[in-house]
């Protein structure tokens, strides 16, 4: 069974508070009850030396998502001082646990009873868990050597690099020398890679944010795994789940569902080359687009810039991109008002009565909307959606924005003032659902796992029978208004600037221009 026992330790400091999640200690006063994602570490470990030393400091990181299984507040209850030290093996990926803590606390009563940890983190790792120590050994042992067979017999290898060795940038040899790394794609169709794949999903419950295992007997899965090294030596860095869907009438859409770096090997580039490769075989598939399943903040950054990057590269984005920043440019400069219809002065942050705008006033909106030919284009080229293309077209135009040019810079504020304003508190959205309708269809897979999804107009409807995206908030309620404005408006910002500034430093690196001049002259 695995290892459980009662350790003596020296009296519990006073607990600290913090708001910060990973970091609370928000104990009651009898200290009934432990923080699921202090209490847990979860340690990779590739060989049996690995787990008996009782795993490797720079491999060991707590789950970040706990509330699925231990309630909204993420609590054990039942113990003071727990640890549990969960050991996950870098290629089979079976786990086995130690548990060890202080003693036993007083009961919590009918609300809050002593959790059972063996059943929760059986429900958790289900059937990767191994109670015995000695065959999580064992599996240690073999499952290195059936995992590589799987991908020699399965696997096809879509991306491969060397990882960078020393700290000298001049030194050719870094490459040369450093760790085989490869994108390596696998079907679900292969009954091995299916087992495989469910010792994965604790992972994706852990660490993807609402993430939910795929149904793996769906032919349509594809996986792409991040590997590190050769032969016994190899190790699993990440992982991406992707659906191909069909697109009426004849084409193919390519969805991101789950994409996941474990916690040690973030920052070295992995989410980038599994994103760079699905790109790549979306464009050699001819697929429509690639779209992604509720992406994290982080995820979306990524995406983000990698896509900004792109289109600073692709001639007809950059054209309309300069005669979008001469028109910014003018409109700073004296062609229409500066006071925006939504109320909210850019320069003050205060409200004001809308002012009426001079005729040409409504062709500045449009700014920051990239010209219909330059999204559909962006599409076929780089497999981008739409709604994506758009995205990225305000960190274009920031990307141009000099703090010299304060005029520039306000106009463009007060263009994004108004987009969001008008995306949440506009008369004009459409009801929630947008006209989609979902169908079963026929095939010879699953009838019940098979459908269309189709979109017909929708009748305007009189603000009253349909609930409208504006509904969140009265709009006559300016002192809420404000106060929603002003906090979209920093969050985006915030992002703008974010990307700004990893894709200014990446193009630097490459020798990629990212001002208009520039790209023009490079074009």
């Amino acid at each position: 069974m695995a290892k459980e026992s009662k350790v003596v330790r020296a009296k519990p400091e006073e607990p600290v508070f913090s708001d910060d999640r990973s970091k609370r200690r928000k104990l009651t006063e009898d200290h009934n009850f432990c923080n699921a994602d202090e209490a847990i570490t979860l340690h990779l470990v590739k060989t049996e030396k690995d787990y008996l030393q009782g795993g490797n400091e720079d491999l060991s990181f707590p789950p970040e998502f706990t509330e699925q299984f231990f309630g909204e507040e993420g609590r054990i209850y039942g113990y003071t001082g727990l640890k549990v030290e969960v050991f996950i093996h870098t290629v089979s990926f079976y786990t086995h646990y130690h548990l060890t803590f202080d003693s036993i606390a007083k009961d919590g009563g009918a609300r809050n009873p002593k959790t059972n940890l063996r059943a929760k983190l059986k429900e958790i790792f289900g059937e990767s868990l191994i109670d015995n120590r000695d065959a999580f050994i064992e599996k240690i042992k073999q499952s290195t050597d059936s995992f590589v067979q799987v991908i020699k017999e399965e696997g096809t290898a879509v991306d491969s690099w060397r990882a960078p060795t020393g700290r000298n940038p001049s030194d050719v040899s870094r490459m040369a020398n450093g760790k085989l790394r490869q994108v390596v794609r696998l079907e679900l169709t292969d009954p091995r890679v299916r087992k495989w794949y469910t010792c994965l999903t604790p992972l994706i419950h852990l660490f993807v944010e609402g993430g939910q295992p795929i149904e793996s007997d769906d032919p349509r899965w594809e996986m792409y795994v991040t590997l590190e090294g050769e032969g016994p030596d190899i190790i699993v860095t990440g992982f991406c789940t992707v659906y191909r869907f069909f697109r009426y009438p004849d084409s193919t859409r390519l969805r991101i569902a789950q994409i996941l770096v474990l916690p040690p090997y973030q920052g070295q580039g992995y989410g980038h080359r599994l994103l760079e490769t699905i790109n790549r075989i979306a464009v050699e598939r001819d697929c429509y687009d690639i779209t992604f399943e509720d992406p994290s903040d982080s995820l979306q950054e990524l995406r983000d810039c990698m896509d900004v990057q792109r289109l600073l590269q692709f001639p007809p984005a950059v054209s309309a991109l300069s005669l979008s920043i001469a028109r910014l440019r003018r409109m700073a400069g004296g062609g229409g008002e500066t006071a925006t219809t939504s109320g909210l002065d850019p320069k003050s942050n205060t409200f004001t009565k809308g002012k009426k705008r001079n005729s040409d006033v409504d062709t500045d909106d449009n700014i920051l909307v990239p010209p219909a030919s330059v999204v559909e284009e962006a599409r076929k080229a780089f497999k981008i959606t739409k709604v994506q293309v758009k995205r990225c077209w305000e960190s274009l135009l920031f990307l141009q924005l000099a703090s010299s040019e304060t005029g520039v810079v306000e106009s463009f504020r007060e263009l994004l003032i108004k987009r969001l304003h008008a995306g949440i508190f506009s008369n004009k959205d459409e009801a929630v659902g947008h006209g989609k309708h979902i169908i079963d269809t026929k095939n010879d897979y699953n009838i019940n796992k098979t459908f269309m999804m189709m979109r017909t107009p929708q009748k305007e409807t009189n603000g009253h029978d349909s609930k409208k995206i504006g509904d969140v908030l009265d709009a006559s309620d300016e002192e809420k208004k404000l106060q929603a404005l002003q906090e979209l408006l920093e969050e985006r910002e915030n992002e703008l600037q974010a990307v700004a500034n990893k894709v200014s430093a990446r193009c630097k690196k490459l020798g990629i221009a990212v001002k208009v001049k520039d790209l023009v002259n490079q074009a």
